[in-house]
């Protein structure tokens, strides 16, 4: 279900700019008003998520650091598997 809405937004935006988000919304099949509103609201989310913070003891937070700062290991399934060809050739 869609969220109501009842609130106001007035931006000002250059011509240019205008132009460039409508064609953009018609590309996707979109309202100009839906799709700012859904372009801001992902990007708004984006942000806000790489803003979180993890919380652990010191303890657990020491073992994930060991374990980030090993060097990668090769995983020689992983290698065989990308080697296939999936065509079968």
């Amino acid at each position: 279900m869609a969220a109501i809405r009842s609130e106001n937004l007035n931006i000002r935006i250059s011509p240019e700019d205008r132009e460039l988000i409508r064609r953009a919304a018609d590309a996707c099949g979109k309202q100009v008003s839906s799709f700012v509103i859904e372009s801001a609201i992902d990007e708004a989310q984006r942000i806000l998520l790489d803003q979180r913070f993890l919380r652990l003891p010191g303890d657990v937070f020491d073992h994930v650091s060991e374990i980030v700062d090993q060097p990668p290991r090769v995983h020689p399934e992983l290698v065989e598997l990308f080697r296939d060809d999936p065509k079968g050739e």
